[in-house]
C-alpha cells in the first residue's frame, strides 16, 4: 500500500505542476484520503458539450497501478460511453 500510496503523491504533483497547460481540467485529492480524487471539466467548444462542466470521482484501490481507479460522472452526461448512473460502460 505505500508504494501505491507514493506513486499517488508523485502523480498528484506532476498533474499540479501540468495544470497550467489545460484550464479546462481540475483534478483536486481528496485532503484525508490519497485514493479519492474530483475532476472538474469544462467541455470542449463546437461540441455538444460547449458550456458544461463534468465532475466525475475517482476511487483508486489500493493495490494501484495493478488494479485501474474506478471512475464514476456524478454530473449527469448523455454520452454513449457513460451510463446514465454515471459509470463509464466501455471495456478494455
Amino acid at each position: 500500500m505505500q508504494a501505491s500510496r507514493a506513486r499517488l503523491f508523485k502523480e498528484y504533483k506532476e498533474v499540479q505542476r501540468e495544470k497550467v497547460a489545460d484550464p479546462d481540467i481540475q483534478l483536486v485529492c481528496d485532503d484525508t484520503n490519497i485514493f479519492k480524487w474530483t475532476a472538474l471539466i469544462k467541455g470542449p467548444s463546437e461540441t455538444p458539450y460547449e458550456g458544461g462542466v463534468f465532475q466525475l470521482a475517482f476511487a483508486v484501490p489500493e493495490p494501484y497501478p495493478l488494479q485501474p481507479p474506478q471512475v464514476r460522472f456524478l454530473t449527469k452526461i448523455f454520452h454513449p460511453n457513460v451510463h446514465f448512473k454515471g459509470k463509464y460502460a466501455w471495456t478494455y
